[in-house]
């Protein structure tokens, strides 16, 4: 007679992107063995995606890291107890310090550390110690336009307009209904993305989306633009044009807050709806239409994702797409409800005024390489191969790679392989063994998210109401792991470094558990943490009846820039943009997937269709070619080439290739290939943040005969 297997039932929620969709895990015998969506929860109200529902392989599959490991003399990778890995880790890290000094250090923080509340303080914490400048992260190759914008025009210190009462928005480079975000932490389309859109648009929003491929987001649009890939910058400027031809701008808000409206006014007055026809490929009347339901919208904004801010010209670009929304006045005004949505952390004051352009990076750390300086305390990823391999008295020799996967995300791929061989030191936190695990001197092995306790201070931006979680630990870790924080702490300890969290210097002889940290953190906020811990499917919190203050004395003088000079250079540039050339007449796009974060899902067995990355084409272009559906191809750009399978997609436009970033590998088992095999640094990058060009890339295709091994 069979034993009857135990079950419960345990409430939580998904770190696997900004959404945090609450679930429900079954567990049977210790392992996760159902994950389902919490009906009960607040926010996203029962739904879950693909990826999340496949949790338990994420926490039990094969190949999840149960100890750490370190590499041999041979190159193979063996366990280590990570107490023994952490000294070893804190030794050589003294030698390098000692011999090369502390800028031989360098720290990588990807993606999927940012969905543990501890680990990004932690790493820092860490960081901080060694007395290093490199610190690097995945926000500087896909978002950190963003930041330059920031830097350049300034911030409105008032809020945004919320998705929530809007009339009109405007989507560009993001397809939410795939990602599970609409844009730079506004709240718009997060959670449970296609039935938000919908209601959205039954109550009266008009949606605009602006993507080359018919995306599963513009299938939802009112209006969808579909550019050729690679001029979202004229696109915008026309526009912006028919806004401000038209009168359809807030004269009041620009009146009081922004400057160099005459000069952005006259940039963009060549930019005609037939100028961004001839060059956009998108019909004049059409961009009159996008641009006439944004102007006259009351409500709402325009949001950008990794799609615009990867492309060239990705600094001109999100910096139209601000001006956008500076010129409507897109922003809360004084005596507004303020867009209060802090819980865990601590409330910032709205008040309607601006902060200056800060231009930081003109003052930041300067790098070797370039001359990049650093830009709110990070320096572009685009130059990390080079800090490794290029020689130096500060030249990176050891390098700790937090929740990212370097080896398959940076560009130039070669170059980026070549230059983590190089490293005298290389360790890698990963449940799994990645690319850059694969390479790494030691690899520590992790807590999976339902292993540990957490909570959602640092992703109160991302939702639509004020809202906060917690869990404990829903199943008990293989005794081998640790928590990421905890190996920041131990390193710290073991390299008799001080440890900084939450404005007090811990105590490396009675460490603190994770409870007391993320009590910590949630000291300032405004649910008593014992409440949270108390609420199994999170705590909505009321209205904090906050509204947008005056501006300070100090504040009402200062404005938000549409148009410095070195912009309006970039714009100038932008509206002059090559054509395709014979040589490389496509353009590859990048391409979000449900199944998959990054590469985080990629090589979960059936999770993704087909579990490759093939080369998606409009059919027209296939024919032009002479390539059938499902046949062999290579793809060749200036940097590189990668062979792929072709597939056929009406949702593309014609001249436009389509695939998905961090597939690959540096293994023959690996699933798909990786696109930067074709990205890197030879069509130029962007000033500031030495950003290359990671989505338009220009592209040949030529098919694969016998004579290349067909």
């Amino acid at each position: 007679m069979t034993a009857r297997s135990d079950t419960v039932r345990r409430t939580s929620y998904c770190r696997l992107c900004a959404s945090s969709c609450g679930v429900l895990l079954d567990i049977e015998d210790g392992r996760i063995r159902d994950v389902l969506g919490d009906a009960q929860h607040p926010i996203s109200g029962g739904y879950t995606c693909p990826k999340g529902r496949r949790a338990a392989d994420l926490t039990h599959g094969p190949g999840r890291l149960t100890t750490s490991m370190r590499r041999t003399a041979g190159g193979r990778h063996e366990p280590i107890a990570v107490s023994r890995a952490v000294a070893d880790i804190a030794t050589r890290l003294r030698r390098i310090v000692d011999e090369h000094g502390p800028d031989a250090v360098a720290l990588f923080c990807g993606t999927q550390q940012n969905f543990a509340a501890l680990t990004p303080p932690s790493a820092r914490a860490w960081f901080r110690g060694t007395g290093s400048h490199k610190l690097f992260s995945t926000m500087t190759i896909d978002q950190s336009a963003k930041w330059v914008v920031a830097e350049r025009m300034g911030t409105y210190l008032g809020g945004r307009q919320r998705f929530a009462d809007a009339d009109v928005w405007l989507l560009i480079g993001t397809n939410p209904v795939v990602s599970g975000n609409g844009g730079d932490g506004d709240g718009a389309v997060v959670q449970n993305p296609a039935t938000t859109l919908r209601r959205a648009r039954e109550r009266g929003l008009t949606l605009i989306v602006v993507d080359p491929r018919r995306s599963e987001t513009a299938a939802l649009a009112d209006i969808h633009l579909a550019p050729r890939p690679g001029t979202d910058a004229v696109l915008l400027a026309g526009l912006l044009h028919v806004i401000l031809a038209e009168g359809l701008h807030d004269p009041d808000f620009c009146g009081r807050h922004a400057a160099g409206l005459p000069a952005l006014r006259e940039a963009v007055d060549r930019v005609t709806p037939e100028v961004v026809e001839r060059v956009c490929d998108v019909p004049a009347e059409a961009a009159r239409a996008a641009a006439r339901a944004f102007g006259r919208g009351s409500r709402g904004m325009a949001t950008s994702g990794t799609g615009l801010c990867m492309g060239p010209h990705s600094n001109i670009a999100e910096h139209l797409v601000a001006a956008l929304n500076v010129v409507c006045g897109r922003y809360l005004r004084e005596g507004e409800p303020a867009d209060d949505r802090a819980v865990l952390t601590r409330h910032l004051p709205a008040r309607a005024e601006v902060a200056a352009p800060a231009r930081a990076y003109e003052r930041g750390f300067r790098s070797r390489i370039g001359g990049v300086r650093a830009i709110r305390g990070e320096l572009p990823s685009g130059i990390l191969a080079d800090e490794i391999l290029e020689p130096g008295p500060d030249r990176v020799r050891a390098l700790i790679v937090s929740g990212g996967n370097p080896a398959a995300a940076l560009p130039d791929r070669a170059k980026a392989l070549r230059a983590l061989r190089s490293l005298d030191l290389l360790v890698c936190i990963d449940p799994y063994m990645s690319d850059t695990a694969r390479l790494a001197d030691h690899v520590i092995a992790p807590t999976t998210m339902y292993e540990r306790a957490d909570h959602t201070a640092i992703m109160e931006p991302f939702f639509p109401r004020r809202f906060a979680q917690f869990t404990s630990p829903a199943v008990i870790p293989p005794a081998g792991v640790v928590d990421d924080w905890r190996f920041f702490f131990d390193l710290a300890t073991a390299s008799g470094q001080p440890f900084k969290f939450a404005g007090r210097i811990l105590d490396p002889t009675s460490p603190p558990t994770s409870v007391d940290l993320l009590a910590m953190m949630a000291e300032r906020g405004r649910l008593p943490f014992e409440e949270l811990v108390a609420a199994d499917h999170g705590r909505l919190v009321g209205d904090s009846g906050t509204v947008v203050g005056p501006p300070t004395p100090e504040g009402a003088g200062r404005h938000l820039e549409l148009l410095p000079d070195d912009v309006r250079a970039e714009l100038d540039d932008a509206l002059d943009p090559s054509s395709c050339t014979s040589e490389f007449p496509l353009r590859l796009v990048v391409r979000r997937i449900r199944e998959a974060v990054n590469s985080t899902g990629i090589r979960v067995p059936g999770l993704v269709p087909g579990g490759g990355n093939p080369a998606r084409i409009h059919p027209d272009d296939l024919e032009r070619l002479g390539v059938a559906d499902g046949a062999q191809i290579l793809l060749r750009s200036a940097s590189g080439s990668v062979r792929a399978t072709a597939r056929a997609d009406h949702t593309l436009a014609p001249g436009a290739v389509s695939m998905t970033h961090c597939f690959g590998g540096v293994d023959e088992d690996a699933a798909g290939v990786n696109v930067n095999d074709l990205t890197g640094t030879l069509g130029g990058v962007q000033s500031i943040n030495a950003m290359p060009t990671l989505s338009a890339v220009p592209i040949a295709i030529v098919p694969v005969g016998p004579e290349l091994g067909a």
